[in-house]
């Protein structure tokens, strides 16, 4: 992987994490969520104008646009309900385990291949991220695992991997098509009105009210940082493969364990180390992967 996309891809990590814990600390997740993509609209409308008055729009751009809403409505839907039933340094891992579905699909629709040091790579990152759900290393701490895997936090976190899967190929299908940051923009927007929809006929107007007086602060943090971040894995896309990138970005459960650890008090044992410093073993192999 070159240096370029390997360092964007880095920083996302950080970034991605960061307004994940916000996510985490909220107290209504898709209240605070759908806010939060309306700030993101606010956030860039001045570089969405620019990009919209010098970019040559396209009527076939539409299906592109509105697949990827769809796709990424559900991500936020399905992330955002698994933190609602699991602690983040275990959904987390989990929601960001989308290089489990994405190679396989990767090579079927898009033709992408990856040498034996990138696959290496990716098994030790998926082995990493299983490990850190073990209590323990015996017979009881992999019934354990198995038992929370069936939780509604973790099918729901496994369910929003599965779309990130689905929308990094798409995005590395569309920004072959139209420029990355208006493409990002425009699917953004219909995810907020998607979304907000979605809490006004679901919510309350005081449970609205609460969460925006309590947290809008969080909320215009998260719209920054969710825009920077995927700015970041965008262009890091056209530059190398969809597996690598994503393989990559599951780094990001790193930081995740500790913001849980250090900021919402959760467990660190044994387990979570060996499983970070395997997954951090899995993220360097895909620097020198071909």
């Amino acid at each position: 992987m070159a240096t370029t996309p390997f360092l964007l891809v880095l920083i996302s990590i950080f970034t991605h994490a960061y307004w994940n814990y916000l996510i985490k600390s909220s107290e209504n997740k898709h209240v605070f969520t759908a806010f939060s993509k309306l700030a993101e609209i606010v956030i860039f409308a001045i570089p969405a104008m620019y990009f919209f008055s010098s970019t040559d729009f396209k009527i076939d751009f539409l299906w592109l646009i509105l697949i990827a809403s769809i796709i990424t409505f559900l991500n936020y839907y399905f992330l955002s309900s698994a933190y609602k039933y699991g602690e983040l340094s275990l959904v987390y891992p989990v929601s960001r385990s989308s290089i489990i579905f994405l190679p396989v699909l990767a090579y079927f629709i898009i033709g992408e291949t990856i040498n034996t040091t990138g696959v290496a790579a990716i098994i030790l990152i998926i082995l990493g991220t299983f490990i850190m759900h073990l209590d323990s290393f015996d017979k009881r701490g992999f019934l354990t695992v198995l038992k929370s895997i069936s939780n509604k936090g973790s099918i729901y976190a496994l369910l929003a991997a599965l779309t990130v899967a689905g929308y990094t190929l798409w995005d590395k299908i569309s920004i072959t098509k139209m420029q990355p940051f208006l493409y990002f923009y425009s699917y953004t927007f219909l995810i907020a009105c998607f979304y907000n929809s979605f809490i006004y006929f679901k919510f309350s107007k005081s449970n609205l009210v609460n969460e925006w007086t309590k947290n809008k602060t969080k909320i215009i943090q998260v719209g920054f940082f969710n825009s920077f971040t995927y700015i970041l894995v965008l262009t890091a896309l056209t530059m190398s493969k969809a597996s690598y990138v994503g393989g990559l970005r599951q780094l990001s459960i790193v930081i995740g364990v500790f913001f849980g650890y250090k900021l919402l008090n959760e467990k660190l044992n044994k387990s979570k180390i060996i499983g970070v410093v395997i997954s951090i073993l899995g993220g360097s192999l895909i620097y020198i992967a071909k």
